[in-house]
């Protein structure tokens, strides 16, 4: 349901699979609910704009490739 609610905003790339992710590295870090309901509930209260800022963040930190990794000439454009 939640997935669709992405689709229907025009988010396409946006999987279950992605959302699964923020809510078990991000929404739950320090505490998972312990009922059922309590983790619907949370999961359909996720914003868009929620997250995204979660995937910005993670894309900064996780997927950044050092310069030693990075040809010269991709930097400059060659």
């Amino acid at each position: 349901m939640k997935q669709e609610e992405f689709l229907k905003n025009g988010y396409d790339q946006v999987t279950v699979e992605d959302l699964w992710k923020y809510c078990n590295t991000f929404l739950w870090k320090h505490a998972r609910p312990e009922r059922y309901h309590e983790e619907v509930k949370a999961i359909m209260e996720i914003k868009v704009n929620d997250y995204f800022n979660f995937a910005s963040l993670e894309a900064q930190i996780y997927n950044v490739s050092s310069l030693d990794e990075m040809e010269l000439n991709d930097i400059l454009g060659k």
